[in-house]
């Protein structure tokens, strides 16, 4: 605390840190005027000591709050503090170039254990899913050097895409407990909610849109990324098409060959996207890819085709009921090397004064904790149509992994490799806690060679 404090009051932060925060409070929508008087109040107030010297340890929850709003996290990350790893009131590009959260010092290691999971030997079965969080080379290095082996590059597609209009993230601090497995929810978060980091009570929405660079761009950065990983631990690449029909599956297969040019070795199909915009649907947003059985199918067949057949293939797959996934899993299993599950819920999500919390997208994805238990029904489901169905393919599972506990629960149901990204964001410590935690006993390990 006292080092974070001398930084303030050299760098001539401490008197204007009140307006600061309430200028991010406020950056997307006001709160109630009792609620936003309770914020600058108490940042006011926490200003006071800090000019002063009179703040404490006691002040650090605080502090970081108003730290993160005021656009000021990177001071807490230097000091290997934590905050949220994605500064929500940047630009999408503003956060490709620059990972928030504290990086450790050393990766986290479980001795020299090992686990297989697509074909690789990782250090540790723990990684972050496709979604910003993979955004690019620095994100790579970011999550790599933290503990993560199993990454997956953001979805990338045959064309650049603009990201949705902010905001595009935001804590979910009401949704604190699991919802029913596959339940239509209905969000209530507010841009300017907040949840302390290491919480395991974590929930998020987000409402991206599936952004991407040009190819030329970002093959370049995949290359780089690639290249940033170490000898144990596994990048995946997310792709996705456009289009419908035969144009939808050419053009998935399409950037998945660009992929492999690359140099990528595991391509994943992203078949399960909630918040892909929509002119002519409703809601103004797409349903998942998957639910359409023998248009994902049709996909998967094109792509396998497309690929070299050293290049391992993943299905990553929204949440589906018993009929869907019995249906699906079956007519993927000789296809791919691997399916990947669960995506973000697709919710319908408003502020607490009832407008959308996205303007002009009534529907988000809703993951952290308030998915846990779709997640996990959804992984004994796939692992038991494996297990019944005579062809092996790894199973990378997550949702709701926002702990040590909850990433052994996914594991234990018969999961490859398990993923966070809720999770990873509100905690930049998840994978050591987990090495930490689990190294020495987690099952599965191959044997040392010896």
């Amino acid at each position: 605390m006292a080092a974070v404090r001398e930084e303030l009051v050299a760098r001539g932060l401490v008197d204007g840190l009140p307006e600061a925060f309430l200028a991010g409070v406020t950056r997307f929508a006001r709160p109630p005027q009792p609620e936003l008087d309770a914020l600058a109040a108490a940042a006011r107030a926490l200003a006071g000591r800090l000019a002063a010297g009179e703040a404490g340890e006691g002040d650090l929850p605080l502090l970081t709050r108003v730290l993160f709003f005021a656009g000021h996290g990177g001071v807490l990350a230097a000091h290997g503090l934590p905050t949220p790893a994605y500064d929500v009131l940047g630009s999408y590009r503003d956060n490709l170039a620059t990972p928030l959260g504290p990086r450790l010092a050393e990766r986290p290691r479980a001795g020299d254990r090992r686990w297989r999971v697509l074909g690789r030997d990782v250090g540790f079965p723990i990684g972050v899913p496709a979604c910003v969080l993979g955004g690019g080379e620095e994100w790579v290095r970011h999550f790599a050097r933290n503990g993560y082996s199993v990454l997956t590059y953001k979805t990338v597609r045959s064309r650049a895409h603009e990201p949705n209009a902010q905001p595009n993230w935001v804590f979910a601090a009401r949704q604190a407990r699991s919802l029913p497995p596959g339940a239509a929810a209905e969000v209530t978060a507010d841009p300017w909610d907040w949840v302390a980091p290491g919480s395991p009570d974590v929930s998020t929405v987000n409402s991206f849109g599936v952004p991407s660079p040009a190819p030329e761009q970002w093959m370049a950065d995949l290359e780089r990324s690639l290249a940033a990983v170490d000898d144990d631990q596994l990048l995946v690449v997310s792709v996705m098409g456009e289009g419908d029909g035969t144009g939808l599956v050419d053009d998935f297969a399409a950037t998945a060959r660009l992929t492999q040019e690359a140099g990528a070795t595991v391509v994943e199909l992203n078949l399960s996207c909630p918040n892909t915009l929509s002119a002519s649907a409703a809601a103004g947003v797409k349903p998942p890819l998957c639910l359409d059985a023998d248009a994902t199918v049709a996909v998967v067949e094109g792509v396998r085709r497309a690929l070299d057949d050293r290049t391992g293939l993943v299905a990553k797959l929204s949440w589906l009921d018993g009929p869907r996934l019995s249906a699906l899993v079956p007519r993927l299993a000789p296809l791919v090397d691997g399916v990947a599950g669960i995506n973000t819920l697709q919710s319908r999500v408003v502020r607490s004064d009832g407008e959308p919390t996205f303007p002009g997208r009534e529907l988000a994805g809703l993951s952290g904790v308030a998915v846990r238990d779709s997640a996990l029904d959804f992984t004994r489901r796939l692992v038991a149509l494996r297990d019944a169905g005579g062809r092996h393919f790894d199973v990378l599972a997550m949702g709701g992994v926002t702990d040590p506990a909850s990433f052994e629960a996914l594991f234990g149901l018969g999961a490859d490799a398990v993923q966070s990204a809720s999770g990873a964001f509100a905690n930049p410590f998840l994978a050591r806690d987990c090495v930490a935690a689990l190294g020495e006993m987690l099952p599965r390990a191959l044997e040392p060679v010896r």
